[in-house]
């Protein structure tokens, strides 16, 4: 009956503990605010030659779909966000610095590439490709209307 009691007061004790742990989780979130999106339901904005994207950003980050048609070119630029690409489909060509030495790599369907703040890059498609970009933190010069400098280098 001890070994009984004991367990039920150990487990009561848990069961408070982790309650009042997930109150205060939920309480700590509570002042965040959700947003919800759906790719499908935005639009499309051209960016440059073959180049359109749609995108959305929270406090801290932002995500963008790049539709890339083949040949379109993103020119050499950097941004002090790190920035993670994911190929979704298709196959891009980037220009970038890794160990200090300027190198091309070729990043295809299901395969990222992340790119450390003010690492300079630069992209082609080789094909047709859906590219899924996350830059942490939000970029700055993507909140006003105006295009970047470097992609007012592409032609629409």
């Amino acid at each position: 009956m001890k070994n009984i009691l004991a367990a039920v007061a150990v487990t009561a004790l848990f069961v408070s503990n982790t309650a009042n742990a997930q109150v205060n989780t939920i309480d700590s979130v509570a002042t965040s605010k959700v947003q919800h999106f759906n790719f499908d339901d935005m639009a499309s904005e051209t960016i440059g030659k073959g180049i359109k994207r749609k995108w959305f950003h929270g406090e801290k980050g932002q995500m963008t779909i790049f539709n890339l048609e083949k040949d379109a070119h993103i020119p050499w630029h950097q941004h002090p966000n790190e920035q993670i690409t994911y190929i979704m489909s298709g196959k891009v060509k980037i220009k970038t610095i890794i160990d200090g030495k300027e190198t091309f790599v070729e990043v295809g369907a299901g395969e990222v590439i992340v790119f450390p703040e003010n690492v300079p890059h630069e992209f082609w498609a080789l094909e047709e490709t859906v590219d899924l970009d996350v830059h942490v933190p939000v970029r700055e010069d993507w909140l006003s209307k105006e295009l970047p400098d470097y992609l007012k280098k592409t032609e629409k």
